[in-house]
């Protein structure tokens, strides 16, 4: 298979389904880290990604979903960092304050000011460090950030509870002084039995699932889009402009090579 930039730069020429309609909620993870992981966006990508959103109007979370439930499906976008690495904070954030952008900060918090270190963890490298509590702080203080919640423990979909879903919340509150009013699930894997106590906790819940959301979205299935180190900057602009196409066909080549590997695990000798 060819380089997935290379791959990503062909799809990024294909025409528009359709203009976009409501807040595309992008997911970053860590910026400028310089892991070799997909999820490391690299600092350079990072301003030139900065330098797109100038032509798109970027939202704070509460405001993107106010417009949401007016239906007013005016296209936005909503930044959105998940876990909580301190190369955000070391980053990011000053590019993020000088430009005066929103985001949201989707805290696991057991490892806040810690090694973030999970089963298949980004944590990878010389750094990989929770940011601490006084770094987040200023976050808040600034008022550019929101804060939610994306448990306490990073657990997988099979194992997560409530319990840790309210221990992230009571971390925030104890460190912070304020409550996280939304929620995005570890791995993006939607727990359908849990959105009852969900709905009754925050004011949405996002997932992995990839699109943007416009009045007919349930605001405990947000959808989300995903922005790695791979995207070359066409790519990146065609996720803001609705041209999520490329992005679900490149997520549909990756899985088709992947399965002779999978075949293989599954049926020993068969496959090939």
């Amino acid at each position: 298979m060819a380089s997935r930039a290379w791959v990503k730069e062909r799809l990024s020429l294909l025409e528009s389904e359709s203009p976009p309609r409501g807040p595309a909620l992008l997911i970053y993870h860590r910026v400028g880290a310089g892991s070799r992981d997909e999820l490391d966006v690299s600092l350079s990508q990072f301003r030139q990604q900065l330098s797109a959103l100038e032509r798109h109007d970027v939202l704070p979370l509460d405001t993107a979903l106010d417009r949401v439930e007016a239906r007013d499906d005016r296209a936005s976008v909503v930044l959105t960092f998940d876990d909580g690495f301190a190369d955000v904070y070391e980053n990011a954030w000053p590019l993020l304050r000088e430009r005066r952008l929103p985001f949201t900060l989707y805290l696991a918090t057991a490892f806040m000011g810690r090694r973030m270190q999970w089963e298949g963890s980004t944590a990878q490298g010389p750094h990989g460090e929770g940011m601490t509590w006084s770094q987040i702080e200023e976050l808040v203080e600034s008022g550019l950030c929101t804060i939610g919640n994306h448990t306490h423990n990073h657990l997988r979909p099979e194992v997560l509870t409530v319990e840790d879903i309210d221990e992230c919340t009571e971390t925030v509150e104890r460190h912070l002084g304020v409550s996280p009013r939304h929620f995005t699930y570890p791995w993006g894997i939607p727990v359908p039995e849990l959105e009852p106590d969900l709905a009754r906790r925050f004011r949405s819940s996002s997932t992995g699932v990839l699109g943007r959301n416009d009045p007919q979205t349930h605001s405990m299935r947000l959808r989300r889009v995903p922005v790695r180190h791979s995207d070359p900057i066409e790519f990146f602009e065609a996720k803001l402009t609705g041209r999520l196409r490329a992005e679900r066909l490149y997520a549909g080549l990756v899985a088709g090579a992947k399965m002779p590997a999978r075949l293989s695990r599954l049926l020993p000798g068969r496959a090939g």
